[in-house]
């Protein structure tokens, strides 16, 4: 006999709902409370082999819980089974959120809206954080945005923007006709709230998943039966959009490429005090059109940097870099010599910049985007002149699925094994470390290719199956199709299955759209 009624356990599995929606953008802890508080209602309600039964038997279930089931049976060829139970225990949402909200008993049509909203709330308040620390902090300190995001990764984090703008938007379609004049004027402001605070994140995963489910909320919206009007006002919105961010980078990689003209036979060979300039016209890096290895005098730099700061010379800046090359980049972004006489032209507030790490005068406000596609054009091209990543985030990704692409090759049918990806890379540095320092020395962060690392080619189909089976099952669902959308994207840029946030974010709003549809249209 079942110790609680039946509503007792859809109110406990809604407040367990609640906890994870909540938890996402703003507490690790109370993901796995409300993961905890999901499963133990769920076997509380008895009739456990009667629900494995009713959700073995069932494709769809099958499907959604196929890439975990393959993974333990992946650890038989396995050496780091260590290593792999670890990987296992972050992935066991994957298969326990679906079976519990597939089987378990299920709060209202009314309340699973809520959780949907309370989302959303999560993240206005994750925003209202990180809006705090945005206002609080010095440009100088604000480099790096991650410290926007208070609670998790602020790339997941962005990626829960998303899901959450589409949401509210989604929600504001839906109940236009029923939300009254102030629930409408709240949503708009939390939208344009939101979307604001995706630019200032400057996190490029959430920028390229935006704008891919935009285009396909789109393309979704145009067999849809809204008016036409609000079709070519979607379509514009997202043309003006497009033709903004096209223009704003074509700005900044101009201004990158462009070279200030010059001429060593007639460059000055002395400074002012009569010391020799060093030209080195075989390095190619520019900073706003000007060669960085031009005019530049170690010597005087030497002398006048102490009288300029109280960091050493030979030191490193707040980001770590060294902080004479920080220097050196930022007289040249300001077309100065690289003497004394540059040192005495650069501002009090010129020297604060350097030493907070910008190495472009162009590129020291709070919204730093033209800083961070500058950041990458120069990373690229210092990769391409010196083949050396250490420097750059961004080229050592590229490094890592280079190397996961031969790992790959080298055991294509069934991978590596559910542990061993790790141990692989290691393998695969001992014999060729491209260039890497050995704290750099990662995995990929591309979770398709990780999958087919870890599982092979046989894996690798079933993590298809597992992910576009069900999109196809409710391609009608705009919610469902926005969402799987978003985290395919993510898969890009992210091993999204090794982090626990990753995993619950996937499993929970992946099972918690499809109980949806046992409702009517919320």
């Amino acid at each position: 006999m079942p110790l609680l009624q039946d509503q007792t356990h859809r109110n406990i599995a809604f407040w367990g709902m609640t906890m994870i929606a909540l938890g996402l953008p703003l507490s690790i802890f109370l993901m796995s409370v409300g993961l905890i508080v999901l499963i133990v209602n769920w076997l509380l309600e008895g009739g456990i082999f009667t629900k494995l039964k009713q959700f073995f038997s069932d494709p769809l279930s099958i499907a959604v819980s196929s890439l975990f089931l393959f993974y333990c049976i992946a650890m038989v060829w396995s050496t780091d089974l260590a290593y792999g139970f670890k990987e296992l225990k972050t992935k066991i949402p994957l298969l326990a959120i679906p079976l519990v909200l597939f089987t378990g008993k299920l709060p209202s049509k009314e309340r699973v809206r809520q959780v949907l909203l309370l989302f959303v709330v999560a993240c206005l308040v994750g925003i209202l954080f990180g809006m705090a620390r945005y206002f609080q902090l010095p440009e100088e300190e604000l480099m790096n945005k991650r410290q926007l995001s208070v609670f998790i990764s602020h790339i997941r984090f962005g990626l829960m923007l998303v899901l959450a703008f589409f949401i509210l938007t989604y929600f504001l379609f839906a109940r236009w006709a029923e939300w009254s004049t102030t629930e409408k004027l709240l949503s708009i402001a939390s939208l344009i709230w939101i979307l604001w605070f995706i630019i200032i994140l400057e996190a490029f995963t959430a920028y390229l998943a935006f704008a891919i489910v935009s285009v396909v909320a789109f393309i979704f919206l145009i067999g849809g039966k809204i008016p036409t009007a609000l079709k070519l006002y979607i379509a514009l919105a997202l043309l003006v959009a497009a033709g903004i961010a096209t223009l704003y980078s074509v700005q900044v990689i101009e201004t990158h490429y462009h070279e200030v003209p010059f001429n060593y036979r007639t460059q000055a060979v002395r400074t002012l005090n009569g010391n020799t300039y060093s030209h080195s016209k075989d390095i190619l890096y520019r900073e706003n059109g000007h060669r960085v290895w031009n005019f530049v005098c170690w010597p005087e730099l030497e002398k006048e940097w102490p009288t300029r700061s109280e960091y050493r010379f030979d030191g490193f800046d707040k980001k770590e870099q060294e902080i004479k090359y920080t220097v050196i980049r930022y007289m040249t972004s300001k077309g100065l010599k690289k003497d004394s006489a540059g040192i005495a032209m650069l501002t009090d507030s010129d020297i604060k910049n350097i030493e907070a790490g910008y190495t472009n005068h162009l590129y020291t406000s709070k919204l730093g985007i033209a800083r961070r596609i500058d950041q990458m054009l120069w990373a690229a091209e210092q990769y391409s002149w010196n083949e050396n990543a250490n420097n750059s985030s961004t080229i050592q990704r590229w490094v890592y699925f280079d190397v996961g692409l031969g790992i790959w090759k080298e055991n294509p049918i069934l991978g590596v094994g559910a542990g061993d990806v790790k141990q692989a890379y290691q393998k695969a540095y001992a014999v060729d470390s491209r260039g890497l320092e050995e704290r750099f020395q990662g995995i990929s962060h591309n979770q398709y290719l990780t999958v087919g690392i870890a599982l092979g080619v046989i894996g690798f189909l079933i993590f298809c199956f597992s992910m576009f089976y069900p999109l196809f099952m409710y391609r009608k669902d705009f919610l469902f199709v926005v969402f799987t959308t978003l985290i395919l994207v993510s898969f890009l840029t992210d091993n999204t299955f090794s982090r626990q946030s990753g995993v619950l974010l996937f499993a929970f709003f992946n099972a918690l759209l499809v109980i949806r549809k046992e409702f009517s249209e919320v």
